[in-house]
């Protein structure tokens, strides 16, 4: 599974546990609320809480299945094999630089 920089936090996330990043179909979500969010990809806990029609996604809080780890915003992208590498080092590495929780 991919990994990629959430575009909302900077947490690192997995593509299979935040559908996809919800950047894919964006009118299945409900934005209202958090229109600033519709088009980025987002990790599950900065993810939309329902769908266009008012059912629940099981967004909006964090998974937990793996620790979530914050990254300096804008520092990393997803490589060729899916990994989240550093832009500046190409160190595969995120966790090396990771950063406080932002408030």
């Amino acid at each position: 599974m991919s990994l990629f920089q959430c575009q909302h936090c900077g947490c690192c996330e997995n593509t299979a546990l935040a559908h996809q990043g919800c950047n894919q179909f964006p009118q299945w979500y409900a934005w209202d609320g958090m229109e600033d969010r519709r088009g980025k990809r987002l990790c599950s806990a900065c993810g939309p809480t329902k769908y266009d029609n008012g059912s629940p996604t099981d967004l909006g809080k964090w998974h937990g299945v793996f620790d979530r780890v914050f990254l300096p915003m804008g520092m990393f992208k997803t490589n060729r094999v899916g990994n989240l590498e550093h832009i500046e080092t190409g160190s595969e590495d995120f966790r090396a630089y990771a950063i406080e929780a932002p408030l």
